[in-house]
């Protein structure tokens, strides 16, 4: 007995420690056990309230389902190929894409015809092949995202997209005002080194709500003044100090400049060719063009875009059209 008691007494410690981590155990094993379970819970919680939510609507009417076939077995009804390229270039245009024929950006092949057979039934196919649409990125992305919605017809399906970037030249009209508006602007900045000028002093700006398609004074017009960018400062603040009459203001043509060597001697300059532009134009002190269709800006629309070419985005599309065989 006396034996027992003593190897109780030796081992005791050990046994309670070997007790309690056993408990411990058990008890970590349930905690990661419950914590598992946590998000288990809370993802059947949102899986039973989505459920909840579509059980929640009230059942489609009769009419509502009629309606869903009336639509179906119109989207199904033969259609001609005019009717099938009138809605593409629809899309195109509200895309974003120039669909004029002189753009060139829209072209859109004669449709083949043929037959095929779906889950036992026989429908007439309507393919267009190597449809190009070209624009910016986002407005070629715009008209594919459309084709592959079903807003023109729910039986259109999308079966090849190649992309390619191209550059893109402008020419006709467009061309030309690019080109004019480049060439103002390549004169302003030629006119400001020529005369070291870091600011304009008196630029015609947008501020003053008006432009001018007048590039040096016009002589038919006397006593007005004519002139871009600057018709303002005056021969004593180009620091003209001769006995002789030069013009003042900062023009593109026939610009009177003032010697920097002599201040008393002066040149008649041109930085543009002609007296006149076609578009209307307005700058800022630091030099910034910017192009009219007018001389009122309340009124005139502004162009944007002086490039000569720019990078665009061109796909070529696949599409079949299902319908009922004839």
């Amino acid at each position: 007995m006396e034996n027992t008691k003593s190897f109780i007494a030796r081992f005791w410690p050990t046994g309670t420690l070997f007790i309690i981590g056993f408990i411990l155990i058990i008890y970590i094993a349930f905690g990661l056990v419950y914590l598992q379970q946590s998000p288990k819970q809370a993802q059947l919680d949102t899986q039973i309230n989505q459920l909840k939510i579509i059980l929640s609507r009230p059942p489609a009417s009769g009419e509502e389902v009629q309606a869903a076939y009336d639509k179906a077995t119109s989207n199904l009804t033969a259609k001609t190929d005019e009717d099938v390229i009138a809605k593409l270039v629809s899309i195109a245009e509200q895309s974003g894409i120039d669909v004029s024929d002189q753009s060139g950006k829209l072209r859109i092949p004669s449709a083949a015809y043929s037959q095929e057979k779906v889950g036992g039934n026989t429908y007439q196919l309507m393919s267009f092949k190597n449809m190009q649409v070209q624009g910016s990125y986002d407005n070629v992305m715009a008209f594919i995202s459309n084709l592959e919605s079903g807003a023109i017809l729910d039986t259109l399906v999308v079966k090849r997209v190649s992309l390619n970037e191209v550059e893109f030249t402008f020419t006709g009209v467009e061309g030309d005002r690019r080109a004019e508006f480049r060439n103002v602007a390549s004169a302003v900045l030629n006119m400001m080194i020529n005369n070291g000028l870091s600011k304009i002093p008196n630029p015609m700006s947008v501020a003053g709500g008006l432009a001018t398609n007048f590039m040096g004074d016009n002589p038919d017009t006397t006593p007005l003044v004519e002139g871009f960018p600057d018709i303002i400062t005056t021969i004593a603040e180009k620091a003209y100090s001769g006995n002789g009459t030069p013009r003042g203001g900062y023009v593109l043509y026939k610009h009177d400049k003032i010697s920097t060597t002599n201040t008393s001697q002066y040149q008649t300059v041109s930085y543009f060719s002609t007296l006149t532009t076609k578009y209307y134009y307005t700058c800022e002190a630091d030099g910034t063009v910017r192009q009219w269709d007018g001389s009122n800006l309340v009124r005139a629309k502004e162009y944007v875009g002086s490039e000569e070419s720019i990078m665009e985005t061109r796909i070529l599309v696949d599409v079949d059209i299902y319908s009922k065989s004839k």
